[in-house]
């Protein structure tokens, strides 16, 4: 996984949380069993101590702690979407894809995939919140394509899926998707 690029831990910046804070906080609570993010209203500005936090297009982040004992989240992957719209929290791993060898959205769909996510939560400690030391899961290994035009191929794939399955969702669980 150290391969996959530049990997850096979080910090606590809940002093620097604000009401209408120019940043969204990508927190513990962020984080959803269908590596979604979840706006939970948090915000910053920028400071010396987040200036470092902020996230980039591309960038990773892995959720290392999980308050539940069932470990549904820990190890979860949220792909950034935009620039300069992000911070990371505490518990979070920032993972700065090395675009030149691996695709973001593939990287993301990968290490989300049940196979990796049980890797991740076999490494994990803990009883009433269970964690996941970045040094412990830094070294696992995952057999992938090394082309990344084939990354990418893969990866238009898993997207035109899901894409298929939200439709399907929206389709006969219209209750569930709630537009207005």
């Amino acid at each position: 996984m150290g391969e996959f690029g530049k990997a850096t831990g979080g910090t606590s910046i809940e002093s620097d949380f604000v009401e209408d804070g120019e940043y969204k906080v990508i927190s513990i609570g962020s984080y959803s069993e269908e590596a979604l993010c979840n706006d939970q209203g948090l915000r910053v500005n920028k400071t010396e101590k987040t200036k470092s936090r902020i996230l980039n297009k591309n960038d990773l982040t892995m959720i290392l702690n999980d308050k539940t004992s069932s470990g549904n989240i820990i190890g979860t992957v949220l792909l950034i979407d935009e620039d300069n719209t992000y911070v990371y929290n505490q518990r979070t791993q920032r993972i700065e894809v090395n675009q030149n060898n691996y695709d973001a959205e593939f990287l993301y769909h990968m290490l989300n995939s049940p196979n990796c996510r049980n890797l991740i939560v076999k490494a994990s400690q803990g009883n009433t919140q269970i964690y996941v030391n970045w040094s412990a899961i830094n070294n696992l290994e995952y057999k992938i394509p090394v082309v990344l035009e084939e990354q990418q191929k893969i990866r238009t794939l898993l997207s035109n899926i899901k894409n298929l399955i939200t439709l399907h969702q929206r389709k006969y669980f219209p209750i569930f998707h709630n537009t207005g």
